[in-house]
């Protein structure tokens, strides 16, 4: 990314935000040794570090990306308001290029990475006092590479007309689109060039979306096609009216004991049926679950076995990335990079189940290594100390489903659908 010539040597006054206390103290001392350099404040969350802000006008603002309270990078136009020509400087260990153009996007002049904070931090706070902008190196060549633009609501692409975004996430953008042969409307998944450009990618996306297809379950969301146009491959899916678990527990917070385990049946209807045909899905989690809803009541669908795994299959385009995943949602045994079977969705269903119950993922951690190294090694909270007035025996089902071995876990979905219905009707 570009650097400013017009670097300021003195002078630099540094609020200094993240929530861990021996971080804070490394990095200020690695900070305060350069000439010119004055941290003005230390804070723990965004809120500490708002009002340092405000109170002391500093020319820089080093945030961590994941902090206790307010989201960081919603933040960061506050931060910008605050304080006339205040530079923010977001740290952290998120490597993705997609955190780092959200977090330009939102304001930030600096994207640092943790773990070369000491050799690119005093760096990154020269370049954006002098007006600069300063990326890591490796994820600035690689921010460099241009994704195609988005398509536009209105534009038609291989036979189906857009009419608007869905959804965004890791692989790609869902577009709402009308398939004008079928006059139907559709769920259209591009898939982003990064991840369609590697050609074993290809060939297990092709696979996997043939395997998904033949699943057939009234809580599987269909699929419908799979194909490539021009070199941008894309899949289209039912398209489901309605909202996904995410959005319904940020707008509630969580959920009853007999919604949320209404909820985990359905898809657990769909994980014992896309087992029986020897998939894993590894990837249940709430943005995952999709909710129909209409004057009757809900249905519920799984979606995205993008990034499933054939049991039986024993070929390389089958192991290859086998560390996908969600770390909030993510089984001992996929964690440590093991063979996994139906039963690391059984875990993964669980910790949704403890999700929606609470409000709260089962370890919460600054860090995806510092949550797949919990779900490894630490036991799990009990549910009854964040929610007592639920029903012992639901305590229990979740302790059975969030067992680190997965002989100890129930064998199926199904199972654990099962008891956690026995569960909410126990005093």
């Amino acid at each position: 990314m570009a650097h400013s010539d017009d670097v300021p040597r003195d002078g630099i006054e540094i609020v200094l935000a993240d929530d861990h206390t021996m971080i804070r103290r490394g990095l200020r001392m690695v900070l305060e040794s350069e000439a010119g350099f004055s941290v003005v404040a230390e804070a723990g969350d965004v809120d500490s570090a708002l009002r340092a802000t405000r109170e002391l006008l500093p020319r820089v603002v080093v945030l961590d990306l994941n902090m206790p309270g307010d989201p960081t990078l919603p933040a960061i136009p506050r931060f910008l308001e605050a304080a006339a020509g205040v530079a923010v400087v977001v740290l952290t260990m998120e490597n993705d290029p997609v955190f780092a153009r959200r977090a330009l996007a939102a304001g930030a002049c600096g994207y640092v990475l943790k773990e070369g904070a000491e050799d690119e931090l005093v760096d990154a706070i020269r370049t954006v006092a002098g007006g600069g902008t300063y990326v890591n190196p490796g994820l600035g060549a690689r921010l460099a590479t241009a994704e195609p633009a988005e398509l536009g609501v209105g534009s038609l692409f291989a036979g189906h007309r857009i009419d608007g975004i869905a959804g965004r996430g890791g692989m790609g953008v869902v577009y709402r689109a009308t398939d004008l042969t079928l006059e139907r409307q559709v769920a259209l998944k591009l898939i982003a060039p990064r991840v369609a450009g590697d050609e074993e990618f290809r060939a297990r996306f092709e696979r996997e979306c043939k395997v998904a297809a033949s699943l057939e379950h009234p809580h599987v969301v269909p699929i419908y096609h799979a194909g490539q146009e021009g070199d941008r491959l894309y899949v289209t899916m039912r398209f489901i009216e309605g909202t996904d678990l995410r959005a319904l527990l940020a707008e509630e917070g969580r959920l009853d004991a007999e919604h949320a385990v209404a909820v985990i049946t359905q898809v657990a209807g769909a994980l014992d049926e896309a087992h029986r045909h020897g998939l894993v899905h590894r990837d249940v989690k709430p943005g995952n679950i999709l909710i129909e809803r209409d004057g009757v009541g809900e249905r519920v669908f799984l979606t995205d076995f993008g990034v499933t795994k054939q049991r039986a299959a024993g070929d390389e385009l089958t192991r290859t990335g086998m560390t996908v995943g969600t770390a909030d949602f993510m089984s001992p045994e996929q964690a440590r990079g093991a063979d996994v079977d139906g039963r690391a969705d059984v875990y993964a269903l669980g910790c949704v189940l403890f999700r929606a119950l609470t409000g709260e993922v089962v370890f919460d951690r600054d860090s995806d290594l510092d949550k797949l190294w919990a779900h490894v090694h630490e036991p799990p909270p009990a549910l009854l100390e964040m929610r007592p007035e639920l029903p012992t025996a639901l305590g229990d089902t979740i302790a059975h489903a969030l067992a680190k071995e997965p002989d100890a876990r129930p064998q199926t979905a199904g199972e654990l659908a099962d008891e956690a219905r026995v569960a909410i009707r126990q005093p």
